[in-house]
């Protein structure tokens, strides 16, 4: 898709490194009622993760900025898999919850990093496919992964299963470590970018992720609850696949046939789009029935995710692009946590349909802030300045340059 060779590596490395980051949580929950037969436990654990993380991605991703990418993520990577290990043999509840919340702590950012060197590697016209790819990779790992977990339960059960995951993570950080380069972002690069319209930009784009992540917060407690209420629970998984495999075709499509219009306009579409398409899930009374609208749903996911990376790259100064996606994800663990427990309260008070109407009232939110703040999402044309910067990174296509010899 006309990428440089090496972005696409970069692509590949990160997503396998986000592994066992992707599956920590489902692992965690699976692993705490093994370990110290508590669900209660298990759960406090999960959510010790998820705030370990809303906690230091912004920092660990200015940290990415200041010392390089490749001290930072080799350091993290190394306190991570420490704690993983930990997780395996912990039985003491409060340990095992301790343990939980320094994995989430520790987490390496190993996204931001990445998503930040796409911005830098990748030439201006070729950055919304790049994004759209990096989607459609994580959309692989959402897909393939609840599968690989539930082969590794078979085999060796949930301690098995997250060293397994934890050693191949491993492997992808220390690879993407080796692609990306050793010295923190060069600084000139922040004097062609804007500053004032950037952070507004910015502010736009957190306050409307919260809201896009309190909708997916919800479908995570929503489509089980659905299976369960239908008399199918064990046809849960199989939706959020279905789910998933929706989300990997847009992102496909996306990355095939380029993002159309401006990123600004193409966010405002998306997350519109997301909303309308919500509304479809009220509707489905059977398992093939929500099957088809999740499907329809997750058609604008994996783009929206896109399109957001890439309106992040091009209103952030290169020096603090980790840090912003940091921010990003922070705000993500937020909505999340608001979107799951929002919508479990309301389905036991007054049923899963109900319920759905927070993914829709969330989406509707994050499509009102956007709009109502539209005129933050147009970015400025880009300046000769800019054009002449960063075009020896272009060049990185066309055979390898300082940063691609590491």
């Amino acid at each position: 898709m006309n990428l440089p060779r090496r972005a696409s590596l970069l692509i590949v490395l990160m997503t396998v490194a986000q592994l066992p980051v992707a599956m920590r949580q489902l692992l965690v929950v699976l692993l705490g009622h093994e370990n110290t037969g508590s669900f209660a436990t298990a759960g406090v654990a999960s959510a010790g993760c998820g705030i370990g993380l809303a906690v230091t991605a912004p920092l660990v991703g200015r940290l990415l900025g200041r010392l390089g990418n490749r001290p930072v993520l080799l350091t993290t990577g190394a306190v991570h898999l420490v704690t993983l290990l930990g997780l395996a043999v912990a039985t003491n509840p409060v340990a095992f919850v301790a343990l939980a919340t320094a994995a989430g702590l520790s987490t390496p950012p190993v996204l931001g990093s990445g998503r930040a060197q796409l911005a830098r590697i990748v030439p201006s016209s070729a950055l919304s496919r790049a994004y759209a790819v990096n989607a459609v990779g994580q959309e692989v790992l959402y897909v393939g992964g609840p599968l690989a977990v539930t082969l590794s339960l078979l085999v060796s059960g949930p301690a098995g299963a997250l060293l397994t995951f934890a050693a191949i993570g491993t492997a992808g950080l220390v690879g993407t470590a080796a692609v990306v380069p050793y010295r923190a972002v060069d600084d000139r690069s922040a004097e062609s970018r804007p500053t004032t319209s950037g952070r507004a930009t910015r502010r736009t784009m957190l306050s409307t992720h919260v809201g896009y992540m309190a909708a997916i917060g919800g479908m995570w407690v929503l489509v089980p609850a659905f299976a369960t209420t239908v008399g199918h629970p064990d046809q849960a998984g199989l939706l959020v696949t279905v789910w998933s495999v929706g989300s990997l075709a847009g992102g496909l499509l996306l990355a095939r046939r380029g993002r159309p219009g401006s990123p600004g306009g193409a966010y405002l579409a998306l997350v519109g789009t997301l909303a309308v398409t919500s509304l479809a899930l009220l509707l489905p009374r059977t398992v093939p029935q929500m099957a088809v609208a999740l499907a329809v749903f997750g058609l604008a996911l994996a783009p929206f995710l896109a399109v957001t990376d890439e309106l992040l790259a091009r209103s952030t100064p290169a020096p603090q692009l980790a840090e912003a996606y940091g921010w990003l994800q922070t705000a993500g663990q937020i909505g999340l946590a608001v979107g799951s427990a929002t919508s479990g309260a309301i389905t036991d008070h007054f049923g899963n349909t109900p319920g759905f109407l927070v993914v829709s009232a969330a989406l509707v939110l994050a499509s009102a802030i956007a709009l109502t703040r539209r005129r933050t999402l147009r970015l400025p044309e880009a300046t000769p300045e800019a054009t002449a910067a960063t075009e020896p990174v272009a060049a990185a296509g066309r055979g390898f340059v300082r940063d691609d010899a590491g």
